[in-house]
């Protein structure tokens, strides 16, 4: 048995659930930062973030390259990490593996809740704000586009095509 395919893999399970960790801590931050309007905050997590999902990506396609010549190797059904875990004989390899996919389901379950999460706190955040807006009359009303088109005499392209 080749078991360097599989020391490969688990090196990269124990990247990806290293470097999920830090994905969610940061998305935590993030929400600290947007309940928070710490302006410096919110964009200095965007450019870390960024950064992150590179490397996220890099991870997922070395995973999926290994996972790709274990299932050749063993000549399994399918390449995913549950698939090998049933086609190996090695239980300690097993364990390890099982223990990787079941931390790295957990931090994608929370870095998932997260989001959403995020997702609700911006939109009410820009809900917040145009409505500030709106009451303080620096907002036109809808389709306007930043012209009142009571004041002007000619109409423009603008309000021909709507």
């Amino acid at each position: 048995m080749e078991h360097n395919s599989i020391k490969n893999l688990v090196e990269i399970l124990k990247s990806q659930v290293s470097h999920y960790s830090l994905i969610r801590d940061t998305l935590q931050e993030e929400k600290t930062a947007v309940t928070s309007w710490d302006n410096d905050k919110i964009k200095e997590l965007s450019k870390i973030k960024e950064q992150l999902s590179k490397k996220e990506k890099l991870l997922e396609e070395a995973r999926k390259t290994i996972s790709l010549r274990i299932k050749e190797e063993y000549n399994l059904d399918d390449d995913t990490v549950l698939a090998i875990i049933d086609g190996i004989d090695d239980s300690e390899c097993r364990n390890t593996l099982t223990q990787l996919r079941d931390e790295l389901l957990v931090l994608v379950s929370e870095i998932s809740q997260l989001t959403v999460s995020l997702k609700v706190i911006y939109n009410t955040n820009l809900k917040i704000i145009s409505d500030v807006k709106l009451k303080m009359g620096f907002v036109p009303a809808a389709n306007k586009y930043g012209m009142d088109k009571s004041t002007v005499s000619m109409p423009s392209a603008l309000q021909i095509t709507g």
